[in-house]
């Protein structure tokens, strides 16, 4: 006789195969129509867009929580609230994926039961590491596909100064001034927004028209992404256009990022090797911000894109409770809403976070007064450990609670006038 323990193992493995796709249907998240990338509320967070999965990628991503992976049972287990480095809430979250309830530890069983077993485990492992070894080669096909996408939007679009006054329009209309010319920043007269397919199954254009394109640069200062600000300046006070889903009249972002974004940045204005850098999640933050300063000549102005390319990854162990905000869990049972920590996952991976360059020695981080603060405040206080270097100062500062700099620049100016 030996020990049943393997059941519990192969069970775990059997829901290391269940993939994104699979775990996003049984955990009941939305398919927004599109054909890859499905942002939404995250179920643990909130907000409106922070969270999103990919089946192409096989990756999931909360922007809100610092959190994400290429597993169905990390998702959820971010999803239910639940620590995996816990027994019982890693099984928890297997079961959730397989939709099966958790084996019981068997205390003992037949030698042979025991070996086959063993074999079946085997063999669950090995199907799953081939299976995660062909992932990761569609998956670097396709990213590279994405990247080429990103840099012909980009490379196609006017730069704005001489042409794309539309773009200068915008951001004066947020609250950024009136900017002269922006090195980085273009202007697509016509760009098609593409949102699910038609009854072909062919993508389907939702929308065309002017929009602002911006690169995400690595420290190359080659672009490896595009972030695209579709326009309308009849619609105050974001000037941007009302778009829906038109199966769920659900209203959709009027932002898109293409190609690679995790570990670039969106340069506004200024130059790169500049010792003093100024920027935060946001476009239109970050300019609001550099016209207050007057478009300093001595700083480079950018953008992360979002929270966690901004701060990156916690240490799992440094999450906690938010003193306040409570989540039902699957059982309906309140939880409290538990939060990514202020200490940064170690290992600086250069796909963590956004790139700073080794001269910097003043890094100014914008904090956004709109979201959720306590949320907010731990990832800002991330940014700031990750992004530490010897003499290296990294002032973080805060708008208005309940504002952004630009929604501030925008009052301020409608006083002025």
């Amino acid at each position: 006789m030996q020990s049943g323990g393997f059941v519990i193992e192969q069970f775990v493995e059997e829901a290391r195969a269940v993939s994104i796709d699979a775990a996003a249907k049984r955990l009941g998240l939305k398919f927004t129509g599109r054909r890859h990338e499905h942002p939404q509320p995250c179920p643990h967070c909130g907000g409106t867009d922070t969270f999103a999965f990919n089946t192409a990628k096989n990756k999931w991503n909360c922007r809100a929580g610092g959190a994400g992976g290429n597993d169905g049972i990390g998702m959820a287990a971010h999803c239910e609230g639940l620590d995996l480095h816990g027994r019982a809430a890693l099984l928890e979250a297997c079961s959730i994926v397989l939709q099966q309830p958790i084996p019981c530890d068997v205390s003992q069983e037949h030698a042979a039961e025991a070996t086959a077993r063993r074999s079946r485990l085997e063999e669950r492992r090995r199907l799953n590491e081939a299976q995660a070894a062909e992932r990761v080669g569609r998956q670097l096909d396709y990213r590279e596909r994405e990247r080429q996408k990103a840099r012909s939007i980009y490379e196609a679009a006017a730069r704005v100064g001489r042409f794309g006054r539309l773009v200068l329009d915008y951001l004066e209309a947020r609250g950024c001034g009136r900017i002269g010319a922006s090195q980085w920043l273009r202007y697509a007269s016509e760009l098609a927004y593409w949102h699910g397919n038609d009854q072909r199954g062919r993508p389907s254009k939702l929308h065309s028209g002017p929009a602002m394109v911006a690169p995400f640069i690595n420290a190359d200062l080659d672009a490896i992404g595009c972030h695209i600000t579709w326009i309308d300046l009849a619609r105050p006070p974001k000037f941007r256009p009302l778009l829906t889903d038109l199966a769920t009249g659900e209203p959709l972002p009027t932002k898109k990022m293409r190609g690679t974004k995790k570990g670039g940045l969106i340069p506004l204005f200024g130059d790169p090797s500049a010792a003093r850098w100024v920027g935060g999640e946001g476009i239109e933050n970050g300019a609001a911000f550099a016209c207050w300063e007057n478009w300093r000549e001595d700083t480079f102005y950018f953008a992360a894109g979002d929270l966690g390319n901004l701060a990156g990854p916690a240490v799992p162990a440094s999450r906690f409770a938010h003193p306040e905000l409570k989540k039902p869990d699957s059982k309906g049972v309140p939880r409290p809403l538990m939060i990514a920590g202020p200490i940064p996952r170690p290992g600086q991976d250069p796909e963590d976070a956004m790139w700073v360059g080794e001269q910097v020695t003043e890094l100014v981080l914008l904090a956004d007064g709109d979201s959720e603060r306590v949320m907010t405040a731990a990832a800002m206080a991330r940014a700031r450990a990750r992004h530490a270097r010897p003499g290296r100062a990294i002032p973080i500062v805060w708008p208005r609670p309940g504002c952004d700099f630009a929604s501030m620049a925008a009052e301020a100016a409608k006083r002025v006038a």
